[in-house]
Formats: structure tokens, C-alpha cells, sequence
């Protein structure tokens, strides 16, 4: 592998030497569930992620912050010669995994959005789309709606340059990285089966877990695919559908559904109260920590002021 066909965020690349292991992430393309496989085999402590002050609303989402991973390099972290031999003709396995662009989208809109994840509220708070908590199944379809077609137009600028809501092809650049493969979210399971065939060649004496991590309660809904909403994310998601093979814009397996049932929306605004909850905590945690650094300050520099430690006495 050579230094002009890294992928763009370094952050995103994850190097397990040990193995021969390179995994690319993509948010929203089963990630946080793939990240703590990696760390893992790279033999991270799963007890380091969970101290972060972050507004994490989950445990498990806590591996998404990169600073943590303290035996995992990125590839960019790496010097020519060892970036040189990294490669599948050289016995690595380079792969990354990508989701059908609508059901990413969906996915995406509802964690960070619908559920009100602090993080993204804060961000987007001024935003037009920003979706209400919803009452009934029209509210979730209309402010969908309004979000894509956001997307899609000048309102989606800023939204758009989030990872979460970008297109796959450009964080992962398939047509200059050279990949040993890219898997569906639908082939995990080949997946699993072909890193373990891997990894027990390499000398690895183990199980692989992959933790089901499921962020978001509402499945989407066939009937708010409306020709408008299925335009717009043609528009913004082409080469996703062309470069990764999906086709039709609609994905397939999706409920008929027409409503959904009052305990699936009652389970939507749970999760609001909860995000805003920890969102307030964080934020008093974020003030306390900003104190104290005050504080801290304050002190070093009484104890720096002549005759402080009594020498002038």
C-alpha cells in the first residue's frame, strides 16, 4: 500500500499488525459493532472507552472515540516501508463494509436526529429539518421527508460534510485504496467466516464476537419512500448505488407496514428523554471540568507569586 492511496480520514483506519488485520470504517454501515471486534483482536481494554466525557448515549458507542485505542494504529500513523507491506498479495486482510445508501440515510437521520443525540442537536440546532419528537407515524415520515430533500438541495451542505451523511465512495475512495474486499452490511456473516479463515492462518487461537448493536427502533417504512424522497437521495447517493452494486434505490426487504405500532413510537420518545438527559449531564460535566481547569490555574499561579513557598520570609 502506498501513501497516495490512503483513504481520506485517518481516523477511520485501523491496523492490526498482530494478524495482518486493516479495517476501513463507515458510520451507519455496522461499525460500532465492527470496531469492538478490531479492538478485540488488537487487544484494546474495552474498560478505557467508557471513561470519555463525551454524550454518548450508549456504552457501546464510547469506541467510536479514536484517541482511546491505544494498540490499534491508523494507517496514515505509519511509515512508507511498513505501509509498503501491506497488501493481500502479501497475505493482509484489507476490507471494509458498506450499507445500501437508503437504509444508511434512514439510519443516520433516526440515531442522530429523530433520537436527538446531544452531540448532533447541538451541532444542527439551528437547522430548518431538525425533526419534532413525534406523535404518530406521519410525523416521522413528514420530517424524513424534509430532511432528504434538504439533503439534497443548499439547506444539506453542512449535513452533508458529517461522515455519517456523506456518500460511502468518498470516505472509503474504492477506485485508489486497494482493498481485499468490500462487504455488504448483508454479507457479515461471509465476512466473519472469511476473517476467521484468515486469522486462524495467521496462528490466531479464537472466537470471533461481533456485538449487535442496534441504535434505532423504527424500521423504515416502504410508504415513506415517495417518488420526491427516492429522487433526492438518487441525487446525492448515485455513485454509492453505481460504484457498490446496490441498483434500485429502494432497498429491498422493507416493511409494508403503514403504522407503526403506539409501543415503537413510545419507544422513540424514551430515547429522547434519555439523549437529553445525558445531554445535560454532559454539559454540567463539561462546566465542572472547565472550573476546575480554572481553579487549577488560579492555584499554580498564587504558588508562582514571590514568596508563595516562603522564600522571601
Amino acid at each position: 500500500m502506498k501513501r497516495d492511496e490512503l483513504p481520506p480520514n485517518p481516523n477511520d483506519t485501523y491496523v492490526v499488525p498482530a494478524w495482518k488485520v486493516v479495517y476501513v470504517s463507515v458510520p451507519k454501515a455496522a461499525c460500532t459493532s465492527l470496531k469492538w471486534l478490531i479492538a478485540g483482536l488488537s487487544g484494546e481494554n474495552p474498560d478505557a472507552f467508557g471513561p470519555a466525557l463525551r454524550p454518548e448515549v450508549t456504552r457501546a458507542t464510547t469506541i467510536h472515540r479514536r484517541a482511546k485505542w491505544l494498540h490499534t494504529p491508523r494507517l496514515h500513523d505509519l511509515s512508507d516501508d511498513q505501509l509498503a507491506e501491506i497488501g493481500t498479495e502479501s497475505g493482509w486482510f484489507v476490507f471494509t463494509v458498506v450499507r445500501h445508501p437508503t437504509a444508511r440515510l434512514w439510519s443516520a437521520w433516526q440515531s442522530k436526529f429523530l433520537l436527538r443525540e446531544p452531540h448532533f442537536v447541538r451541532r444542527f440546532a439551528d437547522e430548518p429539518w431538525l425533526p419534532d419528537v413525534p406523535s404518530t407515524t406521519a410525523d416521522v415520515a413528514t420530517d424524513f421527508r424534509t430532511f432528504v430533500l434538504a439533503r439534497a438541495s443548499e439547506l444539506g451542505r453542512r449535513v452533508g460534510r458529517d461522515p455519517h451523511f456523506r456518500p460511502q465512495k468518498r470516505l472509503l475512495t474504492p477506485d485508489v485504496t486497494p482493498y481485499g474486499r468490500v462487504y455488504r452490511t448483508a454479507e457479515i456473516t461471509t465476512l466473519l467466516s472469511e476473517l476467521t479463515t484468515h486469522l486462524l492462518a495467521q496462528g490466531w487461537d479464537g472466537s470471533l464476537r461481533m456485538p449487535n448493536n442496534n441504535e434505532t427502533p423504527l424500521p423504515l417504512l416502504r410508504s415513506m419512500l415517495t417518488t420526491d424522497v427516492t429522487d433526492a437521495i438518487q441525487q446525492v447517493y448515485a455513485a454509492d448505488l453505481r460504484t457498490f452494486g446496490f441498483g434500485d434505490v429502494i432497498p429491498e426487504g422493507l416493511s409494508t407496514d403503514l403504522e407503526y405500532p403506539p409501543g415503537l413510537l413510545d419507544e422513540v420518545r424514551r430515547l429522547v428523554e434519555r439523549s437529553e438527559r445525558i445531554g445535560d449531564l454532559a454539559q454540567i460535566a463539561r462546566e465542572l471540568q472547565q472550573e476546575n481547569e480554572g481553579l487549577r490555574e488560579q492555584i499554580a499561579a498564587l504558588r508562582a507569586e514571590p514568596g508563595a513557598d516562603g522564600s522571601d520570609r
